[in-house]
């Protein structure tokens, strides 16, 4: 099977749950139609994103987000008609823009998938270990740019899930998105061969948000050989070697 085909067979063996998740954006604040509108609108979402990584979701004001995105008052009540609007619509842009750098770090598992022997995808086949060191190499980078280059993201994500176990608004959407982040997943483990792969997605998801709530929580930057030595771990174990 060569790349394209197989990448057209992930695709749209993902298909269903990345359309589910596409359908649940769906933005509450006034619509805009120019592309000057449209640039100031993100300007107050990214705004609002910064605020919640920085002071958490009971500093976002209309005043606060007027002056970190550097706009007049009255746009941010122009756009969103009060702060839950706000706070539900800055969690869709952050959902969506993470989903997008979430579908390129699949995108290249992938393709290495796509480039090894048959047998080594195979659990108990030959070169395993040497796929999971592959594996883990990849893995880390991405986690330590998320952990460290993205380490706002990383919060303005905790802050948002959190706030989701008590907003139903933002429930759904976090559903969807941890859904999206399993999905892609468990059609790698799949490949992979695992014997659960719905199970061990759904694991490896709770493993990394709480890798990143460690990195927080001890307020340092992720140490890339510690980090590699668990991703490797796991990975070895997921893999069967």
């Amino acid at each position: 099977m060569g790349h394209a085909q197989a990448l057209r067979l992930w695709k749209s063996a993902e298909l269903p749950e990345d359309q589910f998740f596409r359908e649940s954006i769906n933005y509450s604040g006034r619509k805009t139609a120019r592309a000057k509108s449209e640039h100031r609108r993100l300007q107050i979402l990214e705004a609002t994103l910064r605020i919640a990584a920085r002071d958490g979701l009971r500093g976002i004001k209309h005043r606060a987000v007027a002056r970190e995105a550097k706009v007049p008052l009255a746009s941010t009540t122009y756009y969103f008609r009060d702060i839950d609007e706000l706070i539900s619509d800055s969690f869709m842009l952050f959902a969506e823009k993470a989903r997008e750098d979430l579908g390129r770090f699949y995108d290249t598992i992938n393709l290495v998938l796509d480039n090894i022997p048959e047998e080594t995808r195979k659990r108990g086949g030959k070169g395993r270990c040497e796929l999971a060191k592959r594996l883990t190499a990849i893995t880390t980078a991405y986690l330590t740019e998320q952990f460290s280059d993205r380490r706002e993201q990383v919060l303005a994500e905790q802050v948002f899930l959190m706030e989701s176990l008590r907003d139903e608004r933002l429930a759904g959407l976090a559903r969807s998105y941890r859904g999206a982040w399993i999905a892609g997943l468990e059609q790698i483990l799949h490949r992979l061969d695992s014997p659960a792969p719905a199970r061990d997605a759904s694991l490896l998801v709770n493993v990394v948000l709480g890798l990143g709530y460690d990195t927080l929580l001890n307020r340092s930057v992720a140490d890339a050989r510690t980090l590699e030595a668990s991703v490797h771990r796991i990975i070895c174990m997921i893999l069967g070697v």
